[in-house]
C-alpha cells in the first residue's frame, strides 16, 4: 500500500514538473512555427514555469495540447515508418 502511494506520488511529481514543462515548451514552439510567428506563447525557464502555469490557465492549455498532439503524431509516424 505504501509503495503504491509512493509510486503514485512520484508519477504525479514527474508529470507535473518534467512532462508538463516539455509539452508546454514544445507546443509553444510548434504554434510559433506553424503560425509563422503570429502566435507567440511565452517560453519560461523551468524554475518559473510552475508559478506561471498556475496564473495563466487558459493560455497554458492551448500550448500544452499542441505539444501533446505533436508528440502523439510523432509517435504515430515512427510506428508507421517501422
Amino acid at each position: 500500500m505504501l509503495m503504491g502511494s509512493i509510486a503514485e506520488l512520484f508519477f504525479w511529481f514527474f508529470w507535473d514538473l518534467l512532462l508538463s514543462f516539455a509539452l508546454y515548451t514544445t507546443g509553444a514552439l510548434v504554434l510559433r512555427v506553424v503560425s509563422f510567428g503570429r502566435i507567440q506563447k511565452p517560453l519560461f525557464a523551468p524554475s518559473v514555469f510552475s508559478n506561471e502555469k498556475r496564473l495563466a490557465r487558459n493560455d497554458f492549455f492551448s500550448a500544452y495540447i499542441s505539444g501533446f498532439f505533436f508528440y502523439l503524431v510523432l509517435l504515430a509516424l515512427v510506428i508507421w515508418v517501422k
